[in-house]
């Protein structure tokens, strides 16, 4: 399979949101937040933005310290060609507010919902000093974070929720990516047995890709289905 990406009418709405902040003057400028289960295509959207139009990117460990998750900021926003920094937090936060108030760009934090609320009181207190968009992406349980401080949940110029993958954009990505010719009927019953999520999606057009090649026709029927079904259980937990 080729590795793909299709635009999805979820990844439209991120860039346009990200796309109104980044370009809105300091003082509109404000807080994207975008939500949704795993496997929607949140981090996917944000990768190809940061990469294509520019940002700083950052996926969250688990368990980051102040110090360990301002490192990892100013080494992002900086740029990647010097070695990671080693001084305090204190300094790390007032180096990137430097480097934006300089050179302003989008802040995007991929697995936001593992930070600790004093974290998004960093990246507010850069906001503010800077008008550097953020973009905070997440599942659901972002919101029971942001909800704690209300100076910060008023920053929220946009939300963008990333739904179920469509039936539609499965039987574009089953194409794009194997060259399957599956009919909406069946990328329908594709969209109802993974719950709409993408990663399981592709490990389904991974098993009809094989099933096609061994056949030689990559015309998805019903029975070839049915077999990709039953190779293992499509359940989330």
């Amino acid at each position: 399979m080729r590795e793909v990406i299709i635009e999805t009418d979820a990844m439209i709405r991120f860039d346009s949101a990200v796309d109104e902040v980044a370009g809105a003057d300091r003082m509109l400028s404000g807080f994207v937040l975008a939500y949704g289960q795993a496997g929607r295509g949140k981090s996917v959207a944000a990768d190809r933005y940061h990469y294509q139009r520019g940002g700083a990117y950052v996926r969250v460990w688990q368990g980051w310290s102040q110090t360990a998750f301002l490192q990892r900021l100013l080494f992002e926003v900086r740029g990647k060609n010097m070695d990671m920094p080693r001084h305090t937090g204190n300094r790390c936060k007032e180096l990137v507010v430097q480097l934006l108030e300089a050179e302003p760009k989008p802040i995007f934090i991929d697995e936001a919902d593992r930070l600790r609320i004093d974290r998004i009181e960093d990246l507010r207190d850069i906001h503010e000093m800077t008008g550097a968009p953020v973009v905070l992406i997440g599942e659901e349980g972002i919101f029971g974070l942001l909800h704690e401080r209300r100076r910060i949940w008023s920053r929220i110029a946009y939300e963008v929720e990333f739904g179920p993958v469509s039936p539609a954009e499965i039987a574009l990505y089953a194409q794009q990516a194997a060259g399957l010719d599956l009919p909406l009927s069946l990328s329908t019953e594709i969209a109802q047995k993974t719950e709409g999520d993408f990663r399981l999606v592709r490990n389904m057009c991974l098993l009809l890709e094989r099933s096609a090649k061994a056949s030689g026709s990559f015309a998805v029927d019903q029975k070839m289905l049915d077999t990709a079904f039953s190779a293992r259980s499509w359940r989330r937990k």
